[in-house]
């Protein structure tokens, strides 16, 4: 597996971004045409998702934070994404992890 591109699901743009507070899905492209997705999260918005959720809960037995297939990551700088998912694949964990878009 080699990847081609990697980038966040939803357009960003070219505004000022704080990566220590991202909470997107990121999309790899690989060399053989294959498209990938998983959630990422970083570590400080899912603390304040967690806290939000609690303010949220009048019952104890309802205060949690639940969530499928999410990466939590110290931050989401686009830098450190490429040897983060390449550690994955080398690892195994990328099949486990992402999950295969349609063509």
């Amino acid at each position: 597996m080699t990847i081609k591109r990697i980038f966040f699901a939803e357009d960003i743009g070219s505004r000022e971004l704080d990566y220590s507070k991202l909470d997107t899905d990121v999309i790899v492209h690989l060399e053989n045409g294959d498209h990938y997705k998983a959630h990422f999260i970083s570590l400080n918005e899912l603390v304040d998702a967690v806290e939000e959720s609690y303010r949220k809960r009048s019952e104890m037995a309802k205060r949690y934070y639940w969530s499928k297939n999410m990466v939590i990551v110290k931050d989401l700088k686009r830098e450190e994404l490429h040897p983060m998912i390449t550690d994955m694949i080398d690892e195994g964990d990328f099949q486990l992890i992402f999950e295969k878009l349609s063509p």
